[in-house]
């Protein structure tokens, strides 16, 4: 069978000029690339929106050359009872499981096996926790969830503290990720002295290298005027005074992130997860923040 070329050519040049109406740098490519003898491949051009982008719920792949997640979250009363609820233990570990770094805080549990069972549904993370603290019966603990290619170079656990500064004496955690090193300092602060420990915090934070603040700090309503108030006046808190952290009927930006201005460099959002967590998970919502892996 014969087949004429130029016929096929013609036909090529037509596709090309309709192509070039509708996609006009496409078409122009393919022009150029027929003028000088180029291999043409027509694919299908896509339509490229802008994308949306859930803050709600961020998730990436790991290890992330770019960025990491952190987060923090209350787990009001995380003890024997809530771990005996499945239904419930699967849905912390699926929220978890969206961020690279989660502190729990309010751990209250004198067996010790709550926090174990969560961190057994954690495939792919490792965990740590601090000693139990509280200056009364009820003790609590800080637990540490993070992904398996994050390194914790250092913990540090200030309970006991020889001068009673808190009712649940902070941790420090140090991590290295692709050689970027970051400290967490991370405190539930006590409602009727928050300003109190937060200066006993200001004392302990060395404020050199990329340092941050994360947790309940019950830093505003009735227990902390952050307007007023002068603890770290020179950080960045990502968390405002205006947001809403509490899953009950009340609007108070208890928990929060600080940065100080190294780690602040490095900032790329923050936001207040608040999808798929009732009253049944807990009374506060998620808090996190992202941040790059890359000295700016």
């Amino acid at each position: 069978m014969r087949i004429n070329f130029e016929m096929i050519f013609l036909l090529m040049i037509g596709f090309v000029i309709v192509i070039t109406f509708v996609f006009p740098e496409a078409g122009m490519e393919m022009l150029d690339k027929i003028r000088n003898n180029d291999e043409v491949t027509l694919v299908n051009n896509p339509v490229i929106n802008n994308p949306v982008v859930n803050n709600d719920n961020p998730v990436h792949e790991e290890p992330s050359d770019d960025y990491l997640s952190l987060a923090n979250w209350n787990l009001q009363i995380f003890g024997i009872s809530k771990a005996s609820d499945q239904e419930l233990m699967n849905d912390y570990a699926s929220i978890i499981s969206d961020y690279d770094i989660v502190f729990i805080q309010e751990i209250r549990d004198s067996s010790g096996t709550a926090f174990n069972q969560l961190c057994s549904l954690m495939n792919g993370y490792t965990c740590e926790v601090s000693s139990r603290a509280g200056r009364t019966q009820s003790k609590e603990q800080y637990g540490i969830i993070y992904k398996n290619y994050i390194s914790l170079e250092n913990f540090v656990d200030y309970n006991p503290d020889s001068l009673d500064r808190w009712e649940r004496p902070p941790v420090k955690a140090t991590f290295n990720v692709n050689n970027y090193t970051f400290s967490v300092y991370n405190l539930h602060a006590k409602p009727s002295e928050v300003q109190m420990e937060l200066r006993g915090l200001q004392n302990i934070v060395s404020n050199n290298g990329n340092e941050v603040i994360i947790g309940d700090l019950n830093a505003d309503c009735t227990y902390y005027d952050a307007y007023y108030g002068t603890e770290f006046d020179s950080w960045n808190w990502v968390i405002s005074d205006y947001e809403d952290t509490t899953v009950s009927s009340t609007d108070c930006a208890y928990d929060r992130i600080i940065l100080n201005d190294d780690a602040y460099e490095e900032y790329v959002s923050s936001g207040i997860r608040t999808q798929g967590i009732t009253s049944d998970h807990s009374d506060h919502y998620l808090v996190y923040a992202e941040i790059m892996t890359t000295e700016v």
